[in-house]
């Protein structure tokens, strides 16, 4: 940026190139209170003449103290503050590391893609065990209509979800690392934690699946020999998978715990289905060209009679048998025929048998309900999208792309199989479920080429890696459930890996005793349909209040979206199973109460807060037990307008910007103060309430109106401010005009009582806001310009999503400004910053101003000393008018008792940091439909005159618009 000093060797201090005398620059004591580093404090004031600059060539550095000044020069109005509100360098290291030597200096810790971090993840689920084991009996018990019916509403399902998981990942937070601090995070904690405890739920019973998927494999196709556990027909299957289904699912437990990341088992799932789809494809491909393989299929001579085996000399001419009836080709090719043939739902002639001689029971259960149950673990994925949240390089890009590609991915998989099933395989033989007619052969592997035993491989592979994931990603929820110590969990879980994994591995083994996938699957998927139940339903609750913490990016996200996947979700958990949807729906909402009784506290705000607001006393008594998270701080109003004679606001526009920050909702207050006693002015105050009342309907406002009567202007207005509001709906933040007419001679006192004012109100943790020039004019658009000098900034990037509420300021961008030194890195700053924007959910411009050095100019001296005469003149005034407080106001001593010359060197020094700061200001954002800039803190109590505070924040925003000064209180607290 300009600057008239020069940069390099050679250059003296401002105050000896002054055209005045040197005494008032010599005596400026250099500071460093401003240094961006987090510990630094306040230094003393040093005597004598501030140390030059380093020579030596246009590569040196400057000193530490040279850079104490500069920020002396430059932020001298903030001097105050800055140990306690640090600059923005300081603040965003807190956050990131940040360093002023080198921008790339951090190596990146996030490396996984969309690829590996989502969309092979998400795609790591049970479908692969689905299509080989399950769907060709789905398709010709259900009919291809029906299958593909269900394919739709499950990809219904599926995609609406991760429209609301996108939402999540685009609102702007970091999640640590933590699928379960995303969630938590968006949604609050008592959302958060009953979607991730539902989520663990369904996850450990996905590993029950997994291995129970494996154990049919190996027992009915791979090596029926080996079912040696006691029993009859069904009950002897059933304990057969639970023997081998916890053998398997131990050995699973092995495999995770030796697994050193959860990449290192990512692309078992994927390749297993893949292998699977080939396989199917293949042999569909090569039917239709060169013929389907010889697998004789013989029916039953009676109609519903069980298929068997054919016998092992079959003729090749196939026909008519009078023992066996009716012989077909089993996979004759892909047909038309064939698929209007398999296009409806038809009866069940094969139930299904194990083996030969063996009677089943209760698998005769076609309903949609069964079949829905069936096929609704291949959408378990959707969550799985997140779970590697803290590993990858753009949340925002990565968990959209990666959940909506991997969802849309497993759509296509389950419905071209549906149609290739129904249109290349007999009916028959797709009801037989276990492939009994087949001789040990799976009927997709009817199907396959260039061995049957591709697809049994494939879904091996599928299951292996979707128990894997389902152990490792559980470990994790059940870790981070554990470390918010919100749920009665012990604290072992919350710390290392094995802990975890071994209660992951204990809640499976409770599904594995179920002993079969088909009553296992409804149970897991109702779990599963929970907890999308959970973020479909708060994603909707968060777009219905419109919140501040709450602006997602991703285009395709509505509320009614979220809603209409909640509703899909309770749907399918009913028809699927509803005595098991009832029970996760009983657990998931008695987590929720729990968490919200416990009040746990959450990383990045709860929007659901707001709906406790609506139950007066109750809410009321809730929230005085305690304090709201810092993130989730919105301001509730206290609008200071003061009336003329008429009883009218001489500042209405104050009451319109507070309608359009708080858009209809919140807590907003208008006080005023009338000058006079009770009871004699008791009706002049009703007439002044009720002209509020008038001014607040016509601003479009809701609210409450406080009128109060006082002796004293000034008094009456720190009583208003201290006593107003009740518990929970006490404002926090105080909304006033400028005070134009403090230089006028009629009212010398008004700067006095004004930043008196400033004081009480910023008392107590409330924030300020001092509205300037005219607001609410010009056109719709224009630019909502944020300047962020100090502290953590989060009222000022809070206040620009409250404005972009509202219809007047829903068209204008949002363009965020910061202050960088010398001795600053603007490259590296202006990325923190941009991190920062997203985390807060602030769609918003960056840019880094960068302030030189630069001389102190003879019109800052004379600008200066007229601004002291001013102040001795009205000091003087005041003393004329109340002789008692002539003590109270003393100018300035000089250092070391002597008289001074010329003006007083802090003032220069703030004068000319309130010119470099307006400089910039007014290059950048003079055409700004509104500027939002921080608040210098009023001066202490002591002998500086008060007069020059308010004349220091007229040269900062000379020549500006509409400007609105921003401080944060006590509840704007530090935060990413």
């Amino acid at each position: 940026m300009s600057g008239a000093g020069p940069r390099g060797g050679g250059g003296a201090d401002p105050s000896e190139s002054s055209p005045e005398p040197p005494s008032p620059s010599s005596s400026r004591p250099p500071r460093s209170d401003s240094s961006p580093s987090p510990s630094e404090q306040t230094t003393p004031p040093l005597s004598g003449r501030a140390p030059s600059r380093q020579r030596g060539g246009a590569s040196s550095r400057r000193a530490p103290s040279e850079a104490g000044l500069a920020c002396d020069r430059h932020l001298a109005l903030f001097e105050e503050e800055l140990a306690t509100r640090p600059r923005v360098p300081a603040m965003l290291r807190r956050i990131a590391q940040y360093s002023a030597l080198s921008p790339d200096s951090d190596t990146p810790r996030r490396v996984l893609g969309t690829l590996l971090g989502v969309a092979v993840p998400a795609l790591q689920t049970l479908l692969g065990l689905v299509l080989v084991l399950r769907l060709p009996w789905v398709v010709g018990t259900g009919g291809v209509l029906q299958a593909c019916t269900i394919g739709f509403l499950l990809s219904a399902c599926a995609v609406l979800t991760a429209v609301s998981l996108s939402a999540i990942a685009t609102n702007g937070l970091d999640p640590g690392g933590c699928p379960l601090g995303l969630l938590s995070g968006a949604l609050g904690p008592e959302a958060g934690g009953a979607v991730g405890l539902c989520a663990f739920l369904s996850a450990a019973f996905t590993a029950a699946a997994a291995a129970l998927g494996t154990a049919e494999i190996l027992l009915v196709y791979v090596a029926p020999g080996a079912a040696v556990l006691p029993g009859r027909g069904r009950t002897r299957r059933l304990n057969n998978g639970r023997g081998y289904g916890a053998v398997l699912l131990a050995l699973l437990g092995l495999g995770a715990a030796a697994t050193p990341a959860p990449t290192a088992a990512a692309t078992l799932g994927p390749a297993g289905l893949v292998l699977a789809l080939m396989g199917l494809q293949a042999g569909a491909l090569r039917a239709a060209i060169m013929g389907g393989p010889p697998h004789p299929l013989c029916l039953p001579a009676q109609p519903g009679g069980c298929l068997q085996p054919c016998p092992i000399a079959l003729p090749h001419s196939m026909g008519n048998n009078s023992t066996q009836g009716a012989t077909r080709v089993a996979f004759p090719g892909p047909s038309t025929h064939l698929l209007a043939q398999n296009l409806w739902p038809r009866p069940i002639e094969v139930r299904g048998g194990a083996a030969e001689g063996e009677e089943e029971e209760d698998d005769d259960d076609s309903s949609f309900g069964v079949l829905l149950g069936l096929s609704l673990p291949i959408t378990s994925g959707v969550l799985w999208g997140c779970s590697r949240c803290g590993e990858l390089r753009d949340i925002a890009t990565s968990i959209p792309a990666g959940s909506l590609g991997a969802a849309l991915a497993t759509t296509l998989a389950y419905l071209s199989m549906a149609l290739l099933l129904g249109a290349s395989i007999e009916g028959q033989l797709l009801r037989d479920k276990f492939g009994a007619s087949l001789r040990g052969t799976p009927v997709s592997g009817v199907a396959s080429w260039p061995s049957p035993w591709v697809p049994l491989a494939g879904a091996v592979l599928s299951a292996a890696g979707a128990g894997l994931q389902a152990l490792l990603g559980g470990s994790r929820l059940l870790r981070g459930l554990a470390r918010t110590r919100a749920l009665p969990l012990p604290h072992a879980l919350g710390h290392g890996r094995l802990w975890p994994l071994a209660a992951t591995v204990t809640v499976a083994e409770l599904g594995v005793l179920l002993g079969s996938l088909d009553l296992l699957s409804p149970v897991l998927s109702v779990f599963w349909l929970t907890s999308y139940l959970g973020l479909n339903l708060a994603c909707a609750l968060q777009g219905l209040l419109p919140t501040p913490g709450w602006s997602p990016r991703c285009r395709l996200y509505h509320w009614a979206a979220s809603l209409a996947g909640a509703g899909l979700c309770l749907a399918l958990m009913l028809v699927a199973c509803w005595y098991c949807g009832l029970l996760a729906l009983g657990i998931g909402a008695t987590a929720y109460k729990y968490l919200e009784y416990r009040g746990a506290q959450s990383e990045w705000g709860e929007g659901l807060r707001g709906l406790s607001l609506s139950a007066a006393r109750f809410a009321l008594l809730r929230l005085e037990d305690g304090r709201p998270p810092a993130a989730s701080w919105r301001p509730q109003l206290l609008v200071l307008l003061k009336l003329d004679e008429e009883l009218r606001a001489t500042q209405p526009q104050v009451l319109a910007l507070a309608a359009q920050l708080q858009a209809g909702k919140g807590l907003t207050v208008v006080g005023t103060v009338i000058t006079g006693e009770l009871p004699r002015d008791q009706p002049r105050a009703r007439a002044a309430e009720q002209a509020l009342r008038e001014e607040l309907t016509g601003a479009g406002a809701r609210g409450f109106v406080q009128v109060l009567v006082s002796p004293g202007r000034g008094p009456g207005l720190a009583a208003l401010v201290q006593g107003c509001g009740l518990g929970a709906l006490r404002p926090n933040a105080v909304l006033m005009g400028w005070p134009h007419g403090w230089r006028r001679r009629h009212d010398p006192a008004a700067a006095r009582r004004f930043v008196e004012l400033l004081r009480v109100a910023g008392s107590g943790g409330r924030a300020l806001l001092v509205t300037k020039g005219p607001l609410g004019t010009g056109a719709p658009g224009g630019t909502l310009d944020v300047w962020w000098v100090v502290g953590d900034g989060r009222l000022l990037t809070l206040l620009p999503l409250l404005l972009r509420q509202h219809p007047a300021w829903r068209g204008c961008c949002v363009r965020l400004f910061t202050v960088a030194l010398l001795e600053d890195n603007s490259v590296r700053l202006r990325r923190l910053l941009e991190a920062v924007a997203r985390r807060r959910g602030l769609p918003a411009q960056t840019h880094v101003v960068e302030l030189h050095d630069s001389d102190v100019s003879a019109y800052t001296y004379e600008r200066t000393l007229m601004m002291e005469q001013r102040s001795q003149m009205l000091r003087q005034m005041r003393q004329a008018q109340a002789p008692s407080t002539a003590g109270e106001e003393e100018e300035e001593e000089e250092e070391g008792g002597l008289p001074r010359r010329g003006p007083s060197p802090g003032n220069v020094r703030r004068m000319h940091a309130a010119e470099r700061l307006n400089e910039v200001l007014g290059r950048h954002s003079g055409g700004a439909r509104l500027v939002l800039l921080d608040l210098p803190p009023p001066p202490p109590r002591g002998p500086r005159p008060l007069d020059n505070y308010l004349e220091f924040l007229e040269v900062l925003t000379e020549g500006l618009g509409p400007v609105l000064l921003v401080r944060g209180g006590d509840g704007d607290s530090p935060g990413p």
